[in-house]
């Protein structure tokens, strides 16, 4: 059970720390440094090459970006690449103008927003690389190739300044993100490590998410809202083809939810409110 912190307020963001009580021992890493990742053969907009040249497993979660190759992606899913394999990252393009260059793509670790990703999610599978491209041109606006990563760029000063003041507390384990007035994310990990790590990247993107919203503080009941209606959802899903990892997915009314396990274990926790208006677009 998810235990939910008091939040803070800046503008239309509130932030609450999450603690899961479960922390052990972490079997990978998110510093992506080990993970050679490139085009694959003749190239392909849903996938890229990866190939884990460490010793531990490699964590790459949903919305991560991968930049340069022929065109900026994100990661479309939570996976991990396991130590010396070679597979593929199920990605979605955040770049409409550009197709060439090298092949390779580096990660610093950043996050899409949420309003982006929710274009995987809000018309079907053959459109959500349209709806992708539309919301990546609503926010990239001016730029030439319609590229997040370089909107991203743009916005960097005054993300880090709204940012710089929040911390993770001690044994804190996961997020809970609300905006203008309701929550919008949940992101909860299997270490607080993991967490501390993603921390800035994950609100350096909910940041974006509060362009044009009402600076409403999130109260807390409808936080604590969010966990105890989790609480009831049993997401379900098969195993990969490494039999060792699976993502879970359950979607109600109320919560879009996705469990990636990596040998029975939870490792990544993320939940969304479908019908916030970050989300539809509104």
């Amino acid at each position: 059970m998810l235990h939910v912190g008091q939040g803070t307020t800046i503008g239309a963001l509130t932030v609450f720390p999450v603690w899961n009580g479960r922390a052990g021992v972490r079997h990978y890493v998110t510093d992506a440094a080990a993970l050679e990742v490139a085009e694959v053969e003749g190239g392909a907009v849903p996938q890229l090459g990866a190939v884990n040249r460490g010793s531990k497993d490699v964590l790459v979660l949903d919305g991560q970006l991968f930049e340069g190759g022929w065109q900026h992606r994100m990661a479309a899913r939570s996976a991990v690449v396991g130590a010396g394999e070679r597979g593929t990252v199920d990605v979605v393009c955040v770049e409409q103008g550009r197709w060439g260059g090298a092949r390779e793509q580096v990660t610093r670790g950043r996050r899409a927003s949420t309003y982006v990703r929710g274009g995987l999610d809000a018309r079907g599978a053959d459109d959500a690389q349209s709806e992708v491209w539309r919301r990546v041109g609503r926010d990239a606006v001016g730029l030439p190739t319609g590229s997040f990563v370089e909107h991203l760029d743009r916005a960097g000063d005054r993300l880090q300044r709204r940012v710089a003041r929040l911390r993770p507390l001690p044994g804190q384990t996961g997020v809970l993100v609300g905006v203008g007035g309701h929550p919008l994310l949940l992101e909860d990990f299997d270490h607080p490590r993991t967490l501390a790590e993603q921390y800035d990247a994950i609100l350096r993107a909910a940041v974006l998410d509060c362009a044009g919203r009402p600076a409403e503080p999130t109260p807390g009941r409808r936080a604590r809202r969010v966990v105890e209606r989790l609480s009831r959802v049993r997401p379900e899903g098969p195993l990969d083809a490494d039999g060792r990892s699976r993502l879970l997915r359950a979607r109600t009314d109320r919560l879009d939810v996705a469990v990636l396990e990596r040998d029975g274990r939870r490792v990544h926790l993320r939940v969304v409110s479908p019908h916030h208006p970050v989300v539809v677009g509104a």
